[in-house]
């Protein structure tokens, strides 16, 4: 036997008899002999933290938890540092230690959760410095999260940062833009009103990106909700027009145009892009008749030349038209070109001496556009149920109010990008209609597992996590119930077992969390309602009866326990130490053997 194995034996022994310092003198010493066995500094981290001296074990703890960390087994390093957390649960520093290593593993949604704990942990002390770090932190696991965004803009705020404040509150408009929330951008366009009463453009010019980005479609149903609060508000017809522009959809362009005209009748902007479309379509009556109307406003604007292109435009389209022409030598002498006024005159005054053949010219048949139509626009009303008056009304009587959180809440979205709802239930929702008889097994089982109460903080995940989030999540519940924590691995389990092919292996091992944690009445109900289940597989029902066993032996039911493991052993020889015990207790027909073995105890020795 080495000095090491005998230094073991020796604490041990000590053990039994109650003498703890001499057993912690034996484990110091392996560790002496052998730093390098981490299951050895794991029992005496655990020996030192039962005699109450828990800077001693977090010391060893640390040592353990490094040392894993550079070797790239963040499991099993989390749940190091969650047995450090559970020693010294105020030290905002092994949240963050926890919050790196379950971003390294990618458990997006449980390192939100930490740095969520220590943003709101500096946020109470008034250490914005360090709570921006932590806002950052979040925005880099989640960087399509609004809630995240504002609250990192308010920080940012608050902190005197105006440039950097402003450029995130872009960013979030943006992101609301994209998303199409017109509701949620409403309301931080308010809040930026607020905050930079200058920057009165901010709703208009994050929306002018957007489209200029090349998402008009966005950028055009939040516009049509700005505008169905505000009908007066100019700067978003533009945009508007603008976008429809962007899209290509002529139809929409020139009755959005047509409107606009209409509401502003002394801006050029839409009168221009009505005629270019016009133009585009080579629809020369329509566009002949919207120059003659607006002819007299472009030259009092200053905007010859613009009627001069139009012009010159539709000459080329109708090349033969006096009344195309006489409007080419006006606008080209009220531009200031007399010479190119003088040859349209010529051509005007050739065809006149052709007298008969002037009128067989071809010509443009001055009909008036049809009737402006009523802007077709599908806008939903901010407030289901009032007209738009009364919405404009409440605008302006409510005044401008500081934004809340739940104001960018999404139902629709996915539940993990949900930033101020950490502590919330995981339970699964029963209230169907009545199942087939073959699932009546796993709604007993939801009632038993959902009256689990656990310790530990829970954490709202999305439905339908992906099968590298439900492996990890697995592998951490392992970890957490190797070292004994068994409410951080029943959560773990509970995530987990949102991905249906390992549903019932996840919930057998809750039952045995259950029982390791003394509640042997709840993991025996837990345990026999799997046995009900429809398509228990070879693998799950040797996993499901063995627990079981166990349980039964710790409530004290040999017989039951023996026969259990006797099934196991015809399903699968070989299946753990089964075999072992029951034929080492064979003798008295027993298994009173029955607790976890040394090998199953969590080896942290690196390979």
């Amino acid at each position: 036997m080495s000095k090491k194995d005998k230094l073991l034996t020796d604490a041990q022994k000590l053990l039994q008899k109650g003498q703890t310092d001499k057993a912690i003198s034996c484990y110091q010493d392996a560790l002496a002999v052998d730093p390098g066995d981490l299951r050895v500094r794991q029992r005496f981290a655990e020996l030192l933290a039962k005699s109450r001296r828990v800077d001693d074990a977090r010391k060893e703890l640390e040592i353990i938890g490094r040392n894993l960390t550079a070797n790239g087994f963040y499991l099993k390093a989390i749940a190091v540092y969650k047995q450090i957390e559970k020693l010294f649960p105020e030290d905002i520093g092994v949240a963050l230690t926890l919050a790196s290593l379950n971003e390294k593993h990618g458990l997006s949604a449980n390192a939100l959760a930490e740095y969520k704990r220590a943003y709101d942990h500096y946020e109470l002390l008034q250490n914005h410095a360090e709570a921006l770090k932590a806002l950052e932190a979040m925005q880099r696991i989640d960087a399509h999260n609004p809630n995240i965004k504002l609250k990192y803009a308010e920080v940012l705020f608050q902190q005197g940062k105006l440039e950097e404040s402003q450029d995130a509150f872009r960013s979030l408009g943006l992101l609301l833009v994209e998303r199409r929330d017109d509701a949620a951008f409403g309301r931080l366009a308010e809040r930026i009103s607020q905050l930079f009463p200058d920057k009165q453009d901010f709703a208009c010019s994050v929306i002018e990106q957007k489209i200029n980005d090349g998402s008009a479609e966005q950028a055009a149903a939040v516009l049509q909700s700005l505008i169905k609060v505000d009908p007066k508000r100019l700067p978003a017809w533009r945009l508007l027009v603008m976008a429809y522009r962007a899209l290509g959809n002529s139809s929409r362009l020139k009755t959005i145009c047509q409107h606009c005209s209409k509401l502003f009748p002394s801006e050029l902007f839409p009168r221009e892009q009505l005629i270019r479309c016009l133009l585009e379509e080579q629809d020369s009556a329509a566009a002949l008749t919207m120059l003659d109307e607006s002819e007299q406003l472009f030259l009092a604007a200053g905007a010859a030349g613009v009627m001069r292109e139009f012009y010159l435009t539709l000459n080329d389209l109708v090349p033969i038209n006096i009344r195309i022409l006489k409007g080419c030598a006006r606008i080209c002498e009220a531009a200031g070109n007399s010479e190119e006024a003088a040859s349209y005159a010529a051509k005007i005054g050739s065809l006149a001496g052709l007298g008969g053949q002037a009128a067989a010219a071809q010509s443009v048949a001055p009909e008036p556009l049809s009737a402006e139509p009523q802007l077709d626009i599908e806008l939903e009303p901010l407030v289901p149920g009032l007209s738009e008056e009364v919405v404009d009304e409440s605008v302006s009587e409510a005044g401008p109010r500081e934004l809340d959180i739940s104001d960018f809440i999404d139902t629709s979205v996915s539940q993990d990008a949900d930033f101020y709802e950490i502590e919330v239930e995981l339970d699964d929702d029963l209230g169907g209609p009545a199942p087939a008889p073959a699932d009546t097994w796993f709604e007993t089982v939801n009632d038993i597992f959902d009256n689990i109460q656990t310790q530990t903080g829970k954490v709202r995940f999305g439905e339908g996590m992906d099968n590298g989030d439900a492996q990890s999540q697995y592998d951490l519940g392992l970890a957490f119930h190797e070292m004994g924590l068994y409410d951080e691995a029943i959560n773990s389990l509970r995530q987990a077992a949102e991905d249906p092919e390992r549903r019932v292996s996840c919930l057998i091992l809750q039952g045995a969390c259950l029982r390791d944690k003394g509640e042997l009445q709840l993991a025996e109900n837990a345990l026999r309602a799997l046995l009900a289940s429809p398509a228990l597989t070879v693998k799950d029902s040797c996993a499901l009866k063995y627990e079981l066993a166990l349980t039964c032996t710790a409530l004290g039911k040999s017989d039951e326990a023996w026969m259990l493991l006797g099934e196991v052993e015809q399903l699968d020889p070989a299946y753990r130490d089964v075999s072992a015990r029951l034929h080492d207790a064979s003798e008295g027909k027993t298994v009173g053997g029955l607790d976890f073995s040394e090998d199953e105890l969590l080896d942290f020795e690196l390979k």
